[in-house]
């Protein structure tokens, strides 16, 4: 039986894959500045970012301006149930995963736990004010940032990447869901403070 969590997922990821690469880019823009005028943003020196794919929010200008800073940038690997990052660069090698996506083709000791990160952008489909996210549905941020629940740890910071339009009045967590620390959309940003 579909959940009311299913219905949001589908409806939002259809909506947004037939967003307009005009209005991705301008989305992009927005939340580049966003994210590169936060404090947190400016002390991170090791940042996981994405690829975007289907209507995501791209994240390419962040990663540009955080290398040209000399920042370490990380995309997740997911060849495991839980992610690990590896380091990206515009010379970076790639490979294609089994989800289709690219990933960094690196050695795995080459990769991060993501305890060792400063900063995690995290796709999300829908998301409340409340920092409560859905994703696609693989669990891979929540079982990856789960110690965070358990240890009441901050570490990495954890944003959530979203249009605003996919921000729903409340979402029910479940026992498992790991909560974000922000959300940053192409007109605001929602963390703590804004509850």
């Amino acid at each position: 039986m579909e959940t009311l969590t299913d219905q949001l997922r589908q409806r939002n990821r259809k909506f947004r894959a037939g967003l307009s690469m005009e209005a991705l880019e301008r989305a992009a823009a927005a939340v580049c500045d966003r994210i590169c005028a936060l404090a947190e943003y400016q002390t991170a020196q090791h940042i996981a970012a994405y690829f975007a794919v289907n209507g995501e929010i791209g994240l390419a200008p962040v990663i540009d301006r955080a290398l040209s800073q000399g920042k370490q940038i990380y995309l997740p690997n997911l060849d495991q149930k839980t992610l690990r990052f590896s380091p990206y660069d515009h010379a970076q090698k790639m490979r294609i995963n089994r989800y289709k996506l690219p990933e960094p083709d690196v050695a795995d000791d080459e990769m991060l736990n993501p305890g060792d990160l400063d900063l995690v952008l995290v796709p999300l489909v829908v998301f409340d004010a409340d920092r409560n996210r859905i994703g696609m549905g693989g669990g891979f941020y929540d079982r990856s940032f789960a110690y965070r629940k358990a240890s009441d740890s901050h570490s990495p910071l954890l944003i959530g990447i979203a249009h605003e339009w996919q921000k729903v009045e409340q979402l029910v967590p479940e026992d498992w869901d790991v909560p974000l620390d922000m959300v940053v959309t192409n007109h605001t940003t929602y963390d703590a403070t804004e509850i």
